[in-house]
């Protein structure tokens, strides 16, 4: 039988009807962009005196960048962006040898984006028959399918209102004595950030379908009575019809539109000194120390929470003997921060060869997104709710079966249900080390060839966890997680408890070379190339989304919160092989040139002064995961990957219903039950890119003062198809790509001087 809410959609007048025969991308959404923006900069410089200088600047820009559905149950996206920079620079002379630099500026940036409904849409949710799930919101909440072969339907309205501001002071003084060139300073930035984020579940929030109430099932644990289903057998459109809800959620709905919820503030203070020591005439040596600290964040009301590690102890800012950041400051020996640095010219190479090498160390404070602050926490700001029904033959709950119709309404106890943000007391900056050692050498006047060895590693990343995830045991059976397991009546009542630690690291290597020449008779070009290999155990958080990029996400969390080794693959921005190269090139036809020298000014207003300049742009494809939104491990995990071979096959056949197969879907197999997938991270390779843009200049002149300038671009010339990244989800279309982007593109300009 039709769920009611599957009948009343399909009957809407707002659901779209086949525009092309079959039942599988048989309509067509057509989506128009527009870009939107103005800016302007005031400069001003004074020279005080002949000892004293000072700049200014001030800069404003502001973009708005609306995005429309021709399918109206897609939303309408918004965004708007109000930036202004400003910068004040005094330099003082006190004599040839000493000189002191002072700066101070602000940068500010109002971000205001996300998805809403057109007024004509009204709460259809409500008016579908999904209880609760419009409340003062318009549209339809996000209907997600997976596992089968329909896309999403309606929106979860994910909204942001993001003013940040940075306030940075500097000063630095230069020493020059003898071979020595000696720099000493400070600087300080304090970090403002006021926010409203309806978390990633969104203002309306979403119910999932993945086919598992339509699969067949494969087995049941005896000691659990979890499902095990089989994959591939269900889908989850054919759930929808019946009604049968996976998973639901929904984040923050904003109280006073247009208005942030918090505020946090951060710190970051360093000193300096670096000494240039012009050891020879042909050795340099660079040698410096920085130190470099950063404030934790805290809130300007103290309007955050955290949760004990193993405790599950609830503890509040500010309260009860507890830090106002509610995690650890980081002062002391790991932020100071070497540097080193030299450059040699040997004679015996007849001062044509320069061979220079570097190694640093720095730090950065980042964090896991807006998403995982401990701002988001109750009892300050009403939770992120939701949940999943995993290995089990039907979603049920305390009020029985979970249909489309029961929709979804927010509990009375803050944390029924709740998504809570929890750090590590512990968590402190990134540390990055870089070193690299390369060797140039003039071919000739105005071309060089580089070689060069650049490596990266980088550890106390931040990386967000999934705490709380069970144990899986060698024989196959769970026990409880470890995490708040000191307070099981908070944690039975949580959906999830979303961890922030700095336990991730990067290790990345490459060999480069560039081939280097210099405008001589007219041209000038580069030729670089990288091979490289990067590795990590975590994707990042943000990773890479959406069809405009070649690039597919790895997941945010672990498969497994207790095993870190076994997430160990390649980044998810990894290529092996990557070419740049541009090239420019004035002809020389014209006044001044080879050729036409003596040409007048009609003929050289059309022949002369044109240049031509082309970028070419090739790299082999980036790292993959396949990933199973099932749970076969029963221990509760976000994300699993499956099982597969020891390699791929890519066949890059045309699939009937339109895109490609890139890669063969039967390779990647379901997991037994009481395991985790096998398959590594970054197993598979994505399409590669080959690009060449190409342009065209000329300058018209009308005096010595102003000129008119044409210029065309060729983006793409050769219209070569740029391919998307595949589908990496277990389903219908694992494997497929079904997007494109960069077409061939020419833009015409002019450009009046004067």
């Amino acid at each position: 039988m039709l769920d009611p809410v599957a009948n009343a959609l399909f009957t809407s007048p707002l659901y779209p009807t086949p525009t092309i025969g079959g039942i599988q991308n048989n309509a067509i959404n057509t989506t128009s962009s527009a870009f939107n923006s103005h800016q302007f900069d005031i400069k001003i410089d004074y020279n005080i005196s002949e000892k004293d200088r000072l700049f200014g600047r001030y800069s404003h820009a502001y973009q708005e960048n609306p995005t429309i559905n021709s399918f109206q149950l897609f939303g309408i996206g918004y965004s708007q962006a109000p930036i202004t920079n400003d910068v004040v620079n005094w330099t003082h002379i006190f004599r040839p040898s000493l000189l002191n630099e002072f700066r101070i500026g602000t940068n500010y940036v109002h971000l205001n984006n996300g998805t809403t409904f057109d007024a004509s849409v009204g709460k259809l949710g409500e008016q579908l028959g999904i209880t609760g799930s419009n409340g003062a919101q318009l549209g339809l909440l996000g209907l997600n399918f997976s596992g089968g072969f329909a896309s999403n339907i309606g929106n979860i309205e994910v909204q942001q209102l993001f003013p940040s501001t940075v306030i940075q002071v500097s000063d630095g003084i230069v020493i020059t004595r003898g071979r020595h060139v000696l720099h000493v300073g400070f600087e300080a930035w304090r970090d403002r950030i006021n926010i409203y984020y309806s978390t990633n579940s969104g203002a309306l929030g979403s119910l999932g379908f993945n086919g598992n109430f339509t699969a067949n099932v494969t087995s049941v644990d005896p000691a659990s009575g979890a499902f095990n289903y089989a994959a591939n057998t269900g889908a989850g459109e054919a759930d929808f019809y019946l009604g049968l809800v996976q998973n639901y959620s929904r984040g923050v709905t904003n109280p006073h539109p247009g208005q942030s919820l918090w505020g946090q503030r951060s710190t970051t203070f360093a000193g300096y000194v670096e000494d240039g020591w012009r050891v020879t005439s042909n050795f340099t040596l660079d040698l410096g120390l920085r130190y470099e600290a950063h404030t934790p964040w805290v809130e300007i009301h103290d309007r955050q929470a955290n949760f004990g590690l193993t405790s599950g102890t609830v503890e509040l800012a500010g309260q009860n003997g507890n830090s106002r950041a509610l995690y650890n400051g980081h002062y002391g020996l790991v932020d100071f921060q070497p540097r080193l640095g030299f450059a040699w010219t040997p004679a015996a190479l007849g001062n044509k060869t320069v061979v220079r090498g570097a190694f640093t160390i720095s730090s950065y404070l980042e964090g896991t997104g807006t998403n995982l602050r401990l701002t988001m926490n109750p009892p300050f700001t009403p939770a992120e709710f939701g949940q999943n029904f995993n290995n089990v033959l039907l979603p049920t709950d305390s009020g029985g079966l979970r249909t489309t119709e029961r929709g979804i309404t927010q509990p009375t106890d803050p944390f029924a249900g709740a998504s809570v943000r929890l750090w590590n007391p512990d968590f402190q900056p990134s540390i990055a080390k870089q070193w690299n050692f390369s060797v140039q050498h003039q071919l000739s006047n105005s071309t060089t060839l580089q070689v060069g060895y650049v490596g990266q590693y980088a550890d106390h990343l931040a990386n967000p966890m999934w705490l709380i995830q069970n144990i899986l045991n060698a024989n196959g059976t769970v026990s409880p997680g470890l995490y708040m397991a000191g307070n099981p009546a908070l944690k039975s009542k949580l959906s999830s408890i979303r961890g922030t630690f700095s336990n991730a690291w990067m290790d990345y290597n490459a060999l480069q070379a560039v081939l280097q020449k210099r405008m001589s008779s007219g041209l000038q070009g580069q030729v670089a190339y990288t091979y490289s290999k990067c590795m990590t155990n975590s994707a990042g958080y943000y990773g890479t989304w959406g069809n405009g990029t070649q690039a597919s996400p790895g997941m945010p969390y672990w498969q497994n919160v207790y095993d870190g080794n076994s997430e160990k693959g390649p980044c998810f921005y990894d290529e092996a092989h990557n070419l740049t190269s541009y090239v420019l090139y004035q002809l020389p036809f014209g006044r001044g040139k080879k050729f036409g020298s003596n040409l007048n000014k009609v003929a050289n207003a059309v022949v002369g002064g044109w240049e031509v300049d082309g970028i070419l742009t090739m790299h082999t494809g980036f790292a993959m995961t396949v990933n199973n939104w099932g749970d076969p491990s029963g221990t509760g995990a976000w994300v699993t990957r499956t099982n597969c071979p020891s390699s791929i096959s890519y066949p890059k056949t045309t699939v009937s219903s339109g895109g490609i197969q890139w890669f063969d879907p039967s390779a990647f197999t379901p997991v037994a039950a009481g395991h985790f997938g096998g398959c590594s991270n970054g197993k598979l390779r994505g399409p590669g890119l080959k690009n060449f843009d190409m342009g065209i200049k000329k300058d018209f002149s009308f005096g010595e003062s102003r000129k008119l300038e044409f210029r065309s671009e060729f983006l793409n010339l050769t219209n070569t198809k740029i391919l998307g990244a595949p589908t990496v989800f277990t389903g219908g279309t694992l494997g497929q790509i079904t997007h494109s982007q960069g077409e061939r593109n020419i833009q015409l300009a002019l450009k009046f001087f004067f």
